[in-house]
């Protein structure tokens, strides 16, 4: 770790998962770290509880924390279940949560790091640039986080993107699927080894 990252690190999605584990490592290396999930219960750490699709609560909690010399945007949610059938609404929570809460938290965080030439790591996943079968609304949400964050990594240098694609990991996310289709078809189907996020 170099000491460009010791400092102030938010984390989105610490509650659990890789979030959790980051969170852990970060902490262990001397840095502040800043644990933010919808429930506030990270042990250890400075526990924060942020819905990252309320604009205002997030640039208050950013303002709160100070510049920040590290964000890493881990939060997520899906949707399991084939295109037809998935309805809009929950296409839209995915999207809105996965990201636009990231843009959100960019948004308010990016005049610290630009002052602070700090970092943003986001957790996006392999679903980020190729197709992924009965997650088309996670999909177009990493799709797009591509999108902004390597569009902005383009034009910012002073602050460094890091984008994570991880493939299947074991976080509980499809547990807490906000659609899943009826009858089966929207079992969480894997390709390869299932991952640790330790």
């Amino acid at each position: 770790m170099t000491d460009r990252l010791a400092g102030t690190v938010l984390i989105t999605g610490a509650a659990g998962g890789i979030g959790s584990e980051v969170a852990e490592i970060l902490e262990r290396r001397g840095c502040r770290v800043v644990a933010a999930d919808l429930r506030a219960d990270g042990p250890g750490r400075e526990p924060i509880a942020l819905d990252v699709t309320d604009d205002d609560a997030v640039a208050e909690a950013v303002g709160e924390i100070g510049p920040l010399d590290g964000l890493v945007l881990a939060h997520g949610l899906t949707s399991l279940g084939p295109a037809i059938g998935t309805t809009v609404d929950a296409a839209r929570t995915v999207i809105e949560v996965n990201l636009m809460g990231a843009i959100s938290v960019a948004t308010a965080a990016l005049p610290g790091l630009v002052g602070r030439r700090g970092r943003i790591a986001v957790m996006s996943s392999v679903a980020g640039f190729a197709p992924l079968v009965h997650r088309t609304a996670y999909s177009a949400s990493k799709h797009g986080l591509h999108g902004w964050f390597e569009s902005l990594d383009a034009e910012q240098p002073e602050v460094s993107v890091t984008m994570v694609a991880p493939s299947f990991t074991a976080t509980g996310i499809e547990d807490r699927a906000v659609h899943r289709a009826e009858g089966g078809a929207g079992d969480w189907s894997t390709t390869g080894e299932i991952l640790e996020a330790v």
